[in-house]
């Protein structure tokens, strides 16, 4: 299945509310640091939705972002309605010649991965961001999450920041 083979529709945060806050606690997890990982999953995934401050910030972020004509949160679907990925990209800056489209969140499901939709997702937001006349397309991810910094380098991306903790 390709990108051109899905439907594509606005996530709406209260309708696809336990869909989008699911995927973002995985991305969340996939792209921790070890330590935040040393407990599995489950474990990670209880103490995030417990804490109204993580979902509903969350959620707020996400529907202030859409609020904003450029940004964008898609859900991508199989013709039986069946999910394939997730996609959210805002866009900060406008100033000194500076618009920035940065992408939030990109989520595959399992049965869709290693088959290029993750690729063609970005490509689709860089797309959008030229359409946009953004000046640069940013994403981030963990240094763990080693699927999505070769994905990245694969795409083109570079460094831009780096940030460093310091377990106690």
């Amino acid at each position: 299945m390709t990108f051109m083979d899905l439907r594509r529709r606005t996530a709406d945060p209260d309708r696809d509310r336990g869909y989008l806050l699911e995927r973002h606690c995985r991305i969340n997890y996939a792209c921790d640091c070890p330590w935040a990982r040393r407990n599995p999953y489950e474990d990670y995934r209880a103490a995030w939705f417990a804490d109204p401050a993580q979902t509903e910030g969350y959620l707020g972020a996400l529907r202030e972002s859409l609020g904003d004509a450029r940004s964008c949160a898609l859900l991508f679907e199989t013709a039986e309605g069946g999910p394939a990925a997730y996609l959210w990209v805002t866009y900060y800056g406008g100033t000194n010649g500076f618009l920035a489209a940065e992408i939030q969140d990109l989520y595959v499901e399992e049965s869709f991965r290693r088959q290029g939709l993750a690729a063609e997702l970005i490509a689709f937001a860089c797309a959008e961001a030229v359409r946009q006349n953004a000046t640069a397309l940013r994403s981030g991810t963990g240094r763990a999450n080693e699927a999505s910094v070769r994905l990245h380098e694969k795409m083109g991306f570079s460094v831009y920041r780096l940030e460093f903790e310091l377990t106690l």
